[in-house]
């Protein structure tokens, strides 16, 4: 889709609203999940072979070295059941594919609410404009510098979704686990009335209510910061190599923030 003014096609770089659930596309995103969440089981297996091997060298005779027994005392590596890998997975490709759907979402919004000029800037497909800034300036440095404010702009509907996403999640879990307290709460309610603890929610709601706010505020920021990093990383990308490295230096940019 594209809407051209003054002799300008903005909008190039949208995708259809429904992209995301054709075939290939959910292959692509179900192999990424699959290859991920085994990558993170590798990283704690490889983890645990190292500590094996540290716990080897350590003299381990002086049973008051506390660091010794901490050492002694963590736990060894289990592999996951394949039913627990295959939730892990379900759960991941589920939030991949949300977060996209939510993406579409504001960019129908944006449209809708916007100028088309204005939606060009956020609906961008970093890897193209940055070999499009290139092939105009010929300079690596060039594209680099205007990649930056891009590739931020780039950025707000995304990590927006992520956040939607993520306070979706958190509400629901939040509307189960009450669902489920009010059903056990149904049959231990004699005993509250024979013990004097029917206030005993109440400290338990206020607790949930808090951690809700610091839950949001944490992905607040981390969304935040990601716009930043992940245009930082995708001019440090360009700098190298416009195109790829602009995807490669955008991703990691978007994991450094979400990591920290």
């Amino acid at each position: 889709m594209s809407v051209a003014a003054h002799q300008k096609n903005y909008l190039a770089d949208k995708k259809p609203f429904f992209k995301h659930f054709y075939p290939k596309d959910v292959t692509i995103t179900a192999v990424r999940t699959v290859a991920i969440q085994g990558l993170m089981v590798f990283s704690k297996y490889v983890e645990a072979l190292e500590r094996e091997l540290e716990e080897s060298d350590e003299d381990l005779s002086d049973a008051d070295d506390d660091d010794a027994k901490k050492a002694a005392a963590k736990p060894e590596f289990v592999a996951p059941s394949l039913e627990e890998f295959g939730a892990v997975c379900t759960k991941s490709f589920v939030k991949s594919v949300s977060i996209t759907t939510f993406l579409r979402s504001l960019e129908e919004v944006s449209l809708r609410c916007l100028r088309p000029q204005v939606v060009g800037k956020l609906v961008k497909d970093v890897s193209r404009s940055a070999t499009r800034k290139y092939m105009r300036t010929t300079s690596r440095f060039a594209a680099a510098t205007l990649m930056v404010k891009t590739g931020m702009r780039a950025n707000i509907l995304s990590h927006v979704a992520i956040f939607l996403v993520e306070e979706t999640h958190q509400l629901i879990l939040i509307l189960y686990r009450r669902f489920t307290a009010k059903s056990s709460k149904k049959k231990t309610t004699g005993k509250h009335l024979r013990t004097g603890d029917a206030g005993a929610d109440e400290p338990s709601a206020a607790a949930a209510q808090t951690s809700f706010a610091e839950v949001t505020l944490r992905n607040a920021s981390r969304s935040g910061l990601a716009i930043v990093t992940g245009g930082v990383g995708a001019a440090i990308g360009t700098l190298i190599r416009p195109g790829l490295g602009t995807i490669i230096g955008g991703t990691i940019g978007d994991t450094i923030a979400y990591v920290v």
